[in-house]
């Protein structure tokens, strides 16, 4: 950098010398040319009025040797070539050539010239001599007629000589004003670039953080002012710099932080800021986005939509959409969409941020709501309405027969038992829900606990005519967890296994174990559920079957609370079902990670 700008300023001044130089050399040719020429016009001119007067005598005259012999002497002594015609273009005599030799001169362009009006003047090569002449002629007069020319010529190699010999004198002078220049030229760029390069580097320095040792650079004035002006604007630019920094990295530490999705556009609607969270959302890599219009990186139609808008109306708005999800876990999520516009410092339009909310468990938690609210009561109604109904039955009728009343009383019993039971479920579920469910975990003996289960079930399989095979085997790990919350869940998968199975078939209650978890399988040859149904089958209030349900007294919350008690044990839960062929529930419990003195039961 510092040897190109001494370069260029010190080729600028060579060029401006020597194209001055140049310039100056022809203006000097050309003005001397001019004054020759006039000058040799006047010489000729004034030979002309002196050879008129020569040969006034001789117009008439035979040839006069004598004449002749003057002539050339006059013409050798002023080194011009002198030539006296009569009118009819003879030539009476010559400085330079026998006259009885020349041809007729009344054609020559001068003497023409000269018997239009009265003198006349003309460059060529002369017909005679051969050489380029600049010819003068003058009409000579006697009495008011005219009685012949009178002719001057001086040959123009000679001016060219002169003119060169000129041209040689003036580039040597102007060489030498060139070398003198030009070596001022050199100190006077040197003493310009140094401190300039000095200069230069220092900014150069200030700009790759190199702060040590600033200080203002020797020189000119104007020179040490600007380095002067450079070191402060350094420090206002170091705090000003430290200052912006300082908010960026909050802001973006904010940006980053944030659950939602933020996009910034500016007026052309390039990226210029997308987190982490909206480059998710939309499928798009953050590093790739930035610089590009926002149609260019994601096809979803409803963010681009609303940015526009929103730059051109310049007041916020607010909409939602629905993606297709990255993951696997969602088909689709819904999208709501807050967009505002962006003003520079003078309040014009710089572009326009939108925040993306994914809001759809929100939508499913209002859905949930909704449905749960719905069957709740639901639920509720069924029994009230029919307890109510057989308490006005039993009022309307007060002759009513001890047996009809006595059956009306056991079914409001059944009803009020059922009622009970649903607002038992509802209350342990929420329970568990709310993280309120106490669960003391510790290393339990499973084999006991679910031998004391399949106990309890063998008498109620017998009932419905169902076989209860149990296969425990050998228990190597125990389990870790809440023994009444086991038991429930082992409970709701027997009694479901038992209500969906018709008599005749057959219920098992099974154990595994390997290295990494042990898994309690309740397996039977049921109605099965429908591939439709399974994944919704833990649901709340969701029967596959709900007039068998309710005949049965269910209350389709038993597999929400296995579930959510399995969640709360630290394990899961998966269903293999075949309609017609019956269910296999699988409790998926890790092992205890410290095996302590196993509770017994029974």
């Amino acid at each position: 950098m510092r040897a190109s700008f001494f370069w260029r300023l010190y080729l600028g001044c060579v060029a401006l010398i020597l194209f001055s130089t140049v310039l100056l050399g022809l203006w000097f040719e050309r003005t001397a040319r001019a004054d020759m020429s006039r000058d040799l016009d006047e010489s000729l001119r004034g030979r002309l009025v002196l050879l008129e007067e020569l040969a006034a005598a001789h117009w008439d005259a035979p040839l006069d040797p004598r004449f002749e012999a003057r002539v050339r002497a006059l013409g050798a002594e002023s080194g011009v070539r002198l030539t006296i015609v009569r009118a009819d273009g003879t030539v009476l005599a010559d400085s330079e050539r026998d006259p009885a030799a020349m041809e007729n001169h009344a054609q020559r362009p001068e003497i023409e010239a000269a018997r239009i009006a009265g003198e006349g003047s003309a460059q060529r090569d002369s017909d005679t001599v051969g050489r380029p002449y600049l010819y003068w002629a003058r009409a000579a007069m006697r009495a008011g007629e005219r009685v012949g020319f009178v002719r001057a010529a001086f040959p123009l190699d000679g001016i060219e000589a002169r003119v060169s010999q000129l041209r040689r004198s003036t580039l040597w002078t102007a060489l030498l004003a060139a070398a003198i220049a030009l070596a001022f030229a050199l100190y006077f760029a040197r003493r310009v670039s140094r401190p300039l390069a000095a200069t230069a580097e220092l900014a150069e320095r200030i700009a790759r953080g190199d702060y040590t040792g600033v200080r203002p650079v020797e020189g000119a004035d104007e020179i040490r002012r600007l380095s002067e002006a450079i070191r402060s604007m350094h420090e206002q630019l170091e705090e000003r710099l430290s200052t912006i920094t300082a908010d960026r990295n909050k802001v973006l530490a904010i940006l980053s932080g944030m659950v939602e999705g933020v996009i910034a556009v500016d007026r052309e609607e390039r990226i210029v800021h997308i987190n982490s969270v909206a480059a998710r959302l939309l499928d798009i890599a953050p590093e790739r986005a930035t610089g590009r219009r926002i149609w260019e990186v994601t096809r979803v139609t409803a963010v681009s939509s609303i940015l526009e808008h929103v730059r051109k109306s310049g007041r916020e708005q607010t909409d939602e959409c629905k993606i297709a999800a990255t993951d696997a876990a969602r088909a689709e999520v819904e999208i709501e969409l807050r967009a505002s516009p962006l003003r520079d410092a003078g309040g014009a339009d710089a572009g326009a941020v939108v925040v993306l909310h994914d809001v759809t468990s929100l939508r499913r938690l209002e859905s949930v709501r909704r449905d749960f609210v719905a069957n709740v009561s639901h639920e509720l109604k069924t029994p009230l309405t029919a307890i109510r109904g057989l308490v006005e039955t039993m009022l309307d009728d007060p002759e009513m027969p001890v047996e009809t009343g006595r059956r009306f009383l056991e079914r409001i019993r059944e009803q009020s038992l059922r009622l009970s039971t649903l607002v038992g479920d509802l209350l342990t579920l929420a329970r568990i829900e709310a993280n309120e469910e106490r669960v003391e975990r510790r290393a339990l003996d499973l084999g006991a606990l679910l031998r004391d289960c399949s106990s309890r079930f063998g008498e109620l399989a017998a009932r419905h005519g169902l076989a209860l095979d149990t296969q425990l085997g050998a228990l190597s790990r125990s389990v870790e967890g809440d023994e009444e919350s086991l038991r429930q869940i082992v409970d709701n998968l027997l009694d479901n296994a038992c209500k969906y199975t018709p008599a005749g078939g057959r219920v098992w209650l099974r154990v595994e174990q390997d290295d990494s978890e042990t898994r309690i399988e309740v397996r039977d040859t049921g109605i099965g559920i429908a591939p439709r149904d399974q994944e919704r089958v833990f649901e709340r209030f969701y029967r596959v079957d709900k007039a068998r349900s309710r005949e049965l007294g269910g209350t389709g919350l038993g597999l929400s609370i296995v579930k959510h008690l399995v969640q709360t044990l630290g394990g899961r839960v998966s269903l293999e079902s075949h309609v017609g062929r019956g269910s296999t529930f699988r409790v998926h419990l890790p092992h205890a990670s410290r095996l302590g003195a196993p509770s017994a039961r029974g």
